[in-house]
């Protein structure tokens, strides 16, 4: 019910982790729910720049399901896809129902099950270049049927400027809306 609901967000979670100790997860509850994991503005200095990240889901398959957005300069958030990026690898492997009230109704994602973790790697869009970008994670949910949901961790961006170290999932939490 919406009272389970209310308080689904993401957290630090110990269960799963491709480095231990711990992972960024977001559930897959039974309601209608959009989790945003929403990464720091970072600046990108090359047209090349490139994400990769491990991801294990268990997700409503094609009900439920995970996306990557990013938000380039003053310009709203997007599909990784539609703001002109691409999959090297470990790719979309679905499309979410338009039934059912999903927030990302019509949309590819990750839905269904991963079998375990994978590797997503995405070219960053030529267009982020010489900007400051902001990824999410979305994992948005249906009106109905529940599943485990989706864990993150390793997140190493390359995109032309170093200057720290990675920063780790856990800091991205305290950015959780």
């Amino acid at each position: 019910g919406s009272g389970t609901c209310s308080s689904v967000l993401w957290v630090t979670s110990t269960a799963a982790s491709v480095s231990a100790p711990n992972s960024a997860f977001g559930p897959d509850p039974a309601c209608v729910r959009d989790n945003t994991l929403d990464s720091p503005v970072f600046p990108v200095t090359s047209s090349a720049g490139s994400l990769t990240f491990s991801r294990n889901f268990n997700l409503e398959s094609t009900f439920d399901g995970m996306v990557l957005e990013i938000k380039i300069g003053a310009g709203a958030f997007q599909d990784i896809l539609t703001a002109g990026g691409s999959f090297v690898s470990g790719g979309y492997t679905g499309t979410i129902s338009t039934s059912f009230s999903s927030p990302i109704a019509g949309r590819q994602a990750w839905t269904g099950s991963s079998a375990g973790w994978g590797t997503s790697v995405v070219n960053l869009p030529a267009s982020a270049n010489g900007q400051n970008v902001q990824l999410r994670w979305r994992v948005a949910s249906d009106s109905s049927v529940s599943a485990t949901g989706a864990y993150i961790d390793d997140i190493l961006v390359s995109a032309g400027y170093s200057c720290c170290p990675p920063v780790p999932v856990e800091l991205m939490l305290l950015n959780v809306q």
